[in-house]
């Protein structure tokens, strides 16, 4: 906004400036008369008449004698000084001596002396009727136009990038959700402007991001219910009660099907909730580490799966969330439980002000093309269709959101141990530090 101010006072200053030193000069030079040869022979003539009618007089009557004929005289104005108080040159007071008008450095100035005395004759100013207050009115006049068409200019490029942003705001508001400003960076309202197409472009990712949302959902949801449907038909249709168990077990394993699809879209939603920022802490990486693989001993169990961890340098301490890392390490080892054979490594170091952890498996990895694609939302690979298996396409799309609201990132390569390699990244800069300390106060 400072910007905006100083274009107004620079044009304020700049139209000031034209009017005093452009404008008003040259109304002077048209309005105002200029001696011309003939002008300045008569004008002397003048002189000698009224010279020799004032040195008749006492220097005492000289004043009163001359405001008398003043009247008659409409052109010029005269008036009587003492030759002390002029400074002349030597040639200028030999004239004078000799009896001759002389000009002097101010334009429209002549001298006369009025003998016998030190008195001389001046002509003060040049007027013509009218003239003066003409030259006011118009002067000012100009003077306020100059001002109102700098303020106009000013105004005028506010008044159509306003103009612009106001109906580029109309249209998206009518749900033209491409529609940006496209005002340049020198434009005076460009920082609204450019907070108008990053909101803009917030809204148009949000609402595409819900449609696709809405569509995987309907999408998922559409299969446990027509499996539900179908088993509940059957179940009516049940000779005995042997079938009506096996039924009523299918519809069981929809039931907690569609209770898992709801919790992950839960976690998934609240991850991404305005207003809802990471509760730094600081963390004992060794124990955190520890309730996560913990929390999972059953299943590898299960799936006789081993994990080895190893945590670099030891008893490290770092400020993060727990609870969204928790729940990102979380997905990222049952992932690899899942497409793994027999063997998890975790990995942990801190480098610099990054956290690193490093989760391998010795399964079949991740093509890729698809590194980048798997974090999307319901994203599954084409051999991960199975649910057994591909599970709901949103484990991993949990882990990027709750990761990167932290300030960090998650990416998947190659494993030393054949499979596939996801790596998370958490910064552990002094400001998450500081912040983590205060809260834990």
């Amino acid at each position: 906004m400072l910007r905006t101010f100083y274009k107004l006072y620079l044009t304020l200053i700049a139209s000031i400036l034209l009017a005093v030193f452009v404008v008003v000069p040259g109304m002077q030079y048209m309005l105002i008369p200029r001696l011309t040869p003939s002008d300045a022979n008569d004008l002397r003539s003048t002189m000698y008449i009224l010279r020799d009618m004032l040195s008749v007089q006492d220097e005492a009557k000289r004043e009163k004698a001359l405001d008398e004929v003043q009247p008659t005289l409409t052109m010029v104005r005269f008036d009587l000084l003492d030759r002390s108080s002029v400074v002349l040159t030597d040639d200028q007071q030999r004239r004078l001596d000799l009896g001759y008008a002389v000009d002097i450095d101010t334009p429209g100035t002549i001298l006369l002396a009025i003998p016998p005395s030190h008195q001389l004759l001046r002509t003060r100013d040049l007027q013509a009727p009218g003239a003066s207050s003409l030259f006011r009115v118009v002067a000012w006049t100009v003077v306020v136009a100059m001002l109102l068409g700098g303020l106009f200019f000013w105004l005028r490029s506010h008044w159509r990038d306003l103009e612009i942003l106001r109906e580029a705001a109309q249209r998206f508001g009518d749900g033209q959700l491409h529609v940006r400003s496209g005002l340049s960076a020198r434009s005076s309202v460009a920082p609204l402007a450019t907070r108008f197409d990053s909101m803009a472009s917030r809204i148009q990712t949000l609402v595409s991001t819900q449609s696709e949302m809405i569509n995987a959902i309907s999408h998922e949801l559409r299969t446990p219910i027509a499996r539900f449907g179908f088993a509940l038909a059957l179940l009516k249709s049940a000779r005995d009660e042997g079938e009506r168990r096996r039924h009523i077990a299918a519809m069981s394993d929809d039931m907690a099907e569609l209770d898992q699809l709801v919790s992950e879209l839960l976690s998934y939603g609240a991850l991404g909730q305005p207003g809802r920022d990471p509760e730094y802490c600081q963390v004992d990486i060794a124990e955190f580490i520890d309730s996560v693989i913990g929390s999972l001993a059953l299943e590898m169990e299960a799936r006789d799966i081993h994990c080895r961890v190893t945590i670099l340098p030891t008893g490290a301490m770092a400020p993060i969330d727990p609870k969204r890392s928790a729940r990102a390490l979380i997905n990222i080892v049952r992932n690899a439980m899942r497409y793994g054979r027999s063997q998890i490594n975790i990995t942990v170091t801190m480098t610099g002000e990054m956290l690193v952890i490093h989760v391998d498996d010795d399964g079949i990895g991740v093509p890729e093309a698809d590194r980048k694609s798997i974090f999307e939302p319901f994203h599954r690979l084409d051999r991960s269709r199975d649910r057994s298996t591909g599970g709901f396409g949103l484990g991993l799309a949990i882990v990027r959101r709750a990761i990167t609201s932290q300030g960090g990132s998650v990416e998947v390569d190659d494993s030393p141990t054949g499979g596939a390699r996801f790596t998370l990244r958490l910064p552990v800069s002094t400001d998450v530090e500081s912040t983590a300390n205060t809260k834990a106060k």
